[in-house]
């Protein structure tokens, strides 16, 4: 699933917000907790009628955030990753890619997410921007 939002903010700023795990998946994906230690995350996400518990990675390019995460308490192999792409002035592309059962579920859940709070993104990252003073 790929899908594109405007932005005001320039790329280095986004890369580093987009890139603290704490900000991202508590204002993006509407997680419940977020622990992080160094690069690593687990999280706790509300699907409604059930949750996802998530443990991943936070990998940081110049034009990219990726975080790779794996279904904890599934079987293995379940998981995938939440990408911000910021290739193009004023847009940042988001992939969301999960493999695993209820894979179509858990996508439409989290796509449903990213939309409704992709809409509060550039207001959210203003006042970060004034928090962080970047």
């Amino acid at each position: 699933m790929e899908l594109t939002f405007l932005t005001q903010h320039d790329t280095q700023a986004l890369v580093k917000i987009l890139s603290d795990p704490i900000f991202t998946l508590y204002k993006i994906l509407g997680a419940e907790t977020v622990t992080v230690k160094g690069n690593e995350y687990d999280t706790l996400i509300s699907l409604g009628v059930t949750s996802l518990i998530l443990h991943g990675t936070v990998y940081i390019g110049d034009n990219k955030v990726s975080y790779k995460f794996y279904s904890v308490g599934t079987q293995k192999g379940e998981g995938g990753v939440l990408e911000f792409n910021l290739f193009k002035k004023g847009e940042i592309g988001v992939i969301l890619e999960y493999e695993g059962r209820f894979s179509s579920f858990i996508k439409f859940s989290l796509r449903r997410k990213i939309e409704k709070n992709m809409k509060r993104l550039d207001e959210e990252v203003r006042l970060e921007r004034i928090k962080r003073k970047i």
